[in-house]
């Protein structure tokens, strides 16, 4: 039975709700046959969120984590190709942090890439139906610290990884006008598609 480790964020910037961590429980209340998940909470926090992951990939040995996040701007679903070795925040994480331009590791690697099949997985949920595209960039905020950290885990450990941004979910409490919504249960059908297209 293959072990899938889904991760999402605790809310933040004034929301109440995170769409990551919504998604991720009731993908792990629906599963998956055949596959055991498991799921994390993560805070967001550009010092505890690598340290998070890096324990829940230690307790659950998985084969493959799909860490999830929320993205606020986005209209679709976006499966994020790269991490950058780079920290940076105006705005600040959920303990005030706020990095300047900071590399993430001083002799690591400028960027590291999933190793998942990330054209595969965006043809498998456009067929569903679903929005879908590739990124480039997962920003450099904590999504990005946190995607860094678990592709350089996963590798160490013969796992691999990808970082999913989701948007608010129809229905989410926002403290903004006029934000791009998606039904929660595109989004969670979209999670389960990744997971029966890993082979």
């Amino acid at each position: 039975m293959r072990k899938i480790l889904i991760t999402g964020f605790e809310p933040f910037g004034g929301y109440v709700e995170n769409s990551s961590w919504e998604a991720a429980k009731k993908v792990a209340s629906f599963g998956v046959f055949n596959v055991d998940i498991a799921t994390e909470c993560l805070p967001v926090s550009f010092v505890r969120a690598p340290m998070t992951i890096r324990e829940a990939i230690y307790r659950h040995t998985p084969d493959v984590v799909i860490m999830l996040g929320q993205s606020a701007t986005a209209d679709r679903i976006k499966l994020e190709r790269v991490a950058l070795n780079m920290m940076d925040s105006a705005m600040g994480d959920n303990d005030g942090a706020k990095p300047d331009e900071e590399p993430i590791d001083k002799d690591g690697a400028t960027a590291l890439l999933t190793s998942l099949p990330i054209k595969i997985l965006r043809s498998a949920i456009e067929a569903k139906g679903i929005n879908v595209k590739i990124s480039n960039s997962a920003g450099l905020y904590v999504c990005n610290r946190t995607y860094y950290e678990g592709l350089r885990i996963c590798r160490e450990r013969g796992a691999r990884a990808i970082f999913v941004h989701l948007p608010l979910y129809e229905g989410q409490k926002s403290p903004h006008r006029d934000k791009k919504t998606m039904p929660l249960g595109d989004m969670c059908r979209a999670i389960q598609t990744i997971i029966e297209e890993i082979k």
